[in-house]
């Protein structure tokens, strides 16, 4: 279908996100439901309450050393797609084509299962039900799934919307849980808290845990830069956004903790599968049923959130050739990348439907820490090679990348070291040899599948899809 000048170049993602959803994205995309499930893996490592709070500190330290190396990345290159840009520009096809690929086919869409199911775990738990609960949470998943993707295939305002609701929501379940203890704490109830250093861990590999899980939990602030084209004024709203989000988290965290152990023995926390819920029963009364809520609007919001900045990543690697060009597509009508996010849909459904996708996730994820490690190495050759000429708006020091880069080499060691797995390289292994094949017939040897053009012109007709202008800032 081919589409006039004239609409073409109305044909591209428009700028309706503000510092507020900016904010919220970060807020909404880092405070899951880990926080008011299973905070335990911390404490459980660490040992004792003052180490655990210090490595919740060091954690926080970290996400923000690496929001601000994401500020300077996201300054300096306003394109969409985040990670995948960066690996693409400063490492070509081939490292950007492996990302994409476990980002958008497995990781993305598995991560999205876990969460909706969980979500749906948590709402059948709040209703009255009969029959099979794991087909009614199978169903309610893909029920909560499909209605996120209608809401962000219609405006990106109105996924927007959904973020700064459910990231306001998130902040206020978790103000309930911080005055409660504050005031439990004020009545006299502290239970361990002076207990200081009592109990700590003396194995290397505990803190490494520790410190692992608690990286884990403050990390996905960086999905703001996979919408840089769709954010008002980007040179100001990414840094404040990110800067002013993880502070925000890491507070928060930190006396989310204290108002847990305040009320609960290091035991329970460790024993108990919900430690917010645990919690609300203990201080809530009949208002603990909140919590439950709260996960719920949590998950929701957080698929919601990754929903919106995956398919932006998809559709920058569909605009750059790395992917079918069908999936950078927009919706003449609401100006969002339907196709990607139909992609994403269709992977999630699938693996909800047939697939064990959870031991997956953790055998793929370690490979996350790689591109990580590459992402900061592409910092660096930035700011001497491949954009040394461009004024920066933000800049970090050189030594904060670089202590980025060591910190990354270590927690994709420490699982190897301490917990070693065979699974972990045979399924990585394996994932890196199919997607190198697959890189040499598609991408390198150009394989072109039979009737995809007539595919492409089918669905552009259908859903009224056009190929997104191109300009100087997205070429």
């Amino acid at each position: 279908m081919k589409e006039n000048s004239s609409v073409k170049e109305k044909v591209e993602l428009k700028r309706e996100l503000g510092l507020i959803g900016a904010t919220s994205i970060v807020i909404g995309s880092i405070i899951g439901s880990g926080i008011f499930i299973s905070p335990k893996g911390v404490l459980e490592a660490s040992g004792s309450v003052a180490l655990c709070m210090i490595v919740w500190v060091i954690a926080g330290i970290i996400a923000l050393c690496d929001a601000l190396c994401y500020a300077e990345l996201g300054t300096l290159i306003p394109k969409s797609g985040g990670t995948y840009t960066y690996l693409f520009l400063g490492f070509g096809k081939f490292v950007s084509f492996l990302y994409i690929i476990q980002a958008t086919f497995i990781i993305t869409p598995g991560v999205f299962v876990v969460f909706m199911l969980t979500f749906a775990k948590y709402l059948v738990s709040v209703i009255p039900t009969c029959g099979s609960p794991e087909l009614l949470e199978k169903f309610l998943a893909a029920a909560g799934l499909i209605t996120l993707y209608l809401v962000n295939c219609f405006g990106t305002r109105y996924g927007a919307h959904v973020s700064i609701i459910t990231t306001f929501c998130k902040l206020l379940a978790l103000a309930v849980i911080i005055v409660t203890g504050l005031v439990a704490i004020a009545q006299g109830t502290t239970n361990e808290l002076g207990t200081g250093f009592s109990g700590t861990s003396r194995q290397p590999a505990s803190l490494a845990l520790a410190l692992y899980s608690a990286i884990w939990a403050t990390s996905g602030g960086d999905d703001v830069t996979r919408v840089v084209e769709e954010i008002k004024n980007p040179t100001k709203s990414i840094p404040r956004a990110l800067i002013f989000g993880i502070l925000v988290v890491v507070v928060m965290y930190i006396l989310t903790n204290i108002a847990y152990i305040a009320v609960m023995t290091k035991t329970e926390m460790i024993g108990t599968r919900a430690v917010a819920v645990l919690f609300a029963q203990r201080t809530l009364g009949p208002a603990a049923g909140i919590i439950p809520m709260a996960v719920v609007i949590s998950t929701l919001g957080t698929t919601s959130i990754s929903l919106l900045s995956s398919s932006r990543m998809t559709y920058a690697a569909a605009r750059d050739g790395i992917l079918p060009d069908l999936l950078s597509y927009i919706q003449v009508d609401w100006l969002t990348p339907v196709s990607s996010m139909t992609t994403l849909l269709s992977m999630s459904l699938l693996w909800l439907a047939f697939g064990e996708i959870g031991s997956i996730i953790n055998y793929l994820g370690f490979l996350g820490t790689i591109f990580k490690i590459a992402i900061y190495v592409a910092l660096i050759k930035f700011r001497y090679r491949s954009f040394n000429h461009v004024k920066r708006i933000v800049k970090v020091p050189l030594l904060m990348p670089v202590l980025m880069i060591l910190m990354n080499i270590y927690l994709f060691l420490a699982p190897l070291i301490i917990e070693p797995q065979i699974e972990y390289v045979y399924v990585g292994g394996g994932f890196i040899v199919c997607a190198t094949l697959l890189y040499l017939v598609f991408i390198h040897f150009h394989f072109k599948v039979p009737f995809y053009d007539n595919c492409v012109t089918v669905a552009q007709l259908v859903f009224r899809l056009s190929p997104p202008f191109r300009n100087a800032d997205t070429d």
